[in-house]
């Protein structure tokens, strides 16, 4: 066999362009992306589900790396589990891609047909102070939800910025997780929180 017919036999993986010039915007790590690339190629080129051990493999990873790294990647909504049932009963586990994806072009379309707010803006601008580096689409898109979706005040946004600066948890991640504990004790002002504060403290 040749080397031209080597190389046809061998076929070729489909990658939107979208994942690679936007990459930086993703939020994933290198790994991630890897991952998700070799979940692509096994999509493409397989019926069955993906074989993990197989895939541990070809990226090089520890099967128990790489089960962190599909968890990654479920968390940050890049992709999603999906189950299924055959004729025989047995169920098998696939991963849909396309979360990634929507994110990407939800994002591009957003970007370019609204003005960003002004509240959703200085609040870019200092968490983007704070941490350092440039938010991405995807971390405006989850500002932009504690605002528009969650109905966060600002205020309270800023103070949990304030919170993971003060424990070096630079990440929305941490945030949320303290808007939500603040959310389920009832405390929706800054006075609140500095009030259950002191209770905490003795004060």
């Amino acid at each position: 066999m040749s080397d031209l017919d080597a190389f046809m036999a061998a076929g070729s993986t489909s990658v939107s362009n979208l994942i690679l010039e936007h990459f930086n915007q993703t939020g994933l790590t290198i790994n991630e992306l890897v991952v998700y690339l070799y979940l692509s190629y096994w999509q493409q080129n397989h019926q069955e589900a993906p074989d993990l051990a197989t895939i541990a493999n070809l990226t090089q990873l520890s099967q128990a790396d790489l089960f962190a790294v599909i968890n990654n990647l479920i968390q940050k909504k890049a992709i999603q589990l999906t189950s299924t049932v055959n004729h025989a009963g047995q169920t098998s586990d696939h991963y849909d891609l396309s979360p990634l994806l929507i994110q990407l072009l939800g994002t591009q379309t957003a970007e370019a047909s609204q003005p960003e707010p002004a509240q959703g803006s200085s609040l870019f601008s200092m968490v983007e102070v704070e941490f350092g580096r440039p938010l991405s689409p995807i971390e405006q898109q989850t500002i932009r939800a504690w605002l528009e979706e969650d109905h966060y005040a600002p205020e309270m946004i800023q103070l949990a910025l304030r919170e993971a600066v003060l424990n070096q948890a630079y990440s929305l991640r941490y945030m949320d997780r303290v808007l939500i504990n603040w959310e389920k004790r009832h405390l929706t002002t800054p006075q609140q929180v500095q009030a259950d504060k002191d209770r905490q403290n003795g004060l």
